[in-house]
């Protein structure tokens, strides 16, 4: 692993126009969604030439992918807080219930860039059209939801839920908090049929016990958040 401080000046230059390059592209598709972004826009952003901004990424693509894995990595490091922070015995269903509210509390912490994946996710056309990209990608969004995969099998193990497809699972829980979280706007003219909060307990809680959780094992874990 390479320290910051062993970082030479000029790569840490490169790191800050990276971040800058990204953090303008966020707010080019909060403003105006995907079909706005493009080179050129961004690197009026960003006060660069287009030329130069290519020496930072060698197309859109690249550019997109580097956008959402560099926002599936913020993801990745929210999760894994989240569960550091839990006392040693806290249980796995517990684990699992807090990581649904640590992804809530990104979402709200991050409205732009979780707007962001949420775009690149519904988006019914290929938006990454170089394979390499989108495995990079791919592989992101595995590593984010590792930590919700890990206190699923975990809770499996310890018989608090059902043998199951661990992957399934994780996959079934992330799309339905991810489908929620998309309903404020809607919640504003209807909030008492879209309380994404109690929805989402419910939710969690529905899941948790079609896998084979115990109810009241569930409404503990539920208290810890």
């Amino acid at each position: 692993m390479i320290h910051e401080s062993a970082r030479t000046p000029r790569a840490r230059r490169h790191d800050a126009n990276v971040g800058r390059i990204l953090e303008a592209a966020t707010q080019v598709v909060a403003a105006g969604g995907l079909d706005a972004l493009s080179m050129v826009k961004l690197a009026d952003a960003v006060d660069y030439t287009p030329g130069a901004l290519y020496r930072y990424f060698d197309s859109k693509d690249a550019l997109l992918a580097s956008l959402v894995q560099r926002i599936l990595d913020d993801l990745r490091g929210a999760l894994h807080g989240a569960v550091a922070a839990l006392p040693p015995r806290t249980s796995p269903l517990a684990r699992v219930v807090v990581l649904v509210q640590a992804y809530r509390d990104f979402a709200r912490r991050e409205p732009h860039r979780f707007g962001l994946l949420a775009l690149t996710m519904a988006e019914p056309r290929v938006l990454l059209e170089d394979r390499s990209h989108a495995q990079a990608v791919a592989t992101a969004v595995v590593a984010a939801l590792e930590p919700m995969a890990s206190g699923l099998a975990d809770a499996a193990l310890a018989g608090l839920l059902s043998p199951g497809d661990t992957t399934e699972r994780t996959l079934c829980l992330f799309a339905m908090l991810h489908g929620l979280l998309q309903f404020p706007k809607l919640a504003r003219v209807a909030p008492a049929a879209l309380d994404v909060d109690r929805l989402a307990v419910a939710g969690t809680r529905a899941l948790l016990v079609g896998w084979g959780a115990n109810p009241r094992n569930v409404a503990r874990a539920l208290e810890v958040s």
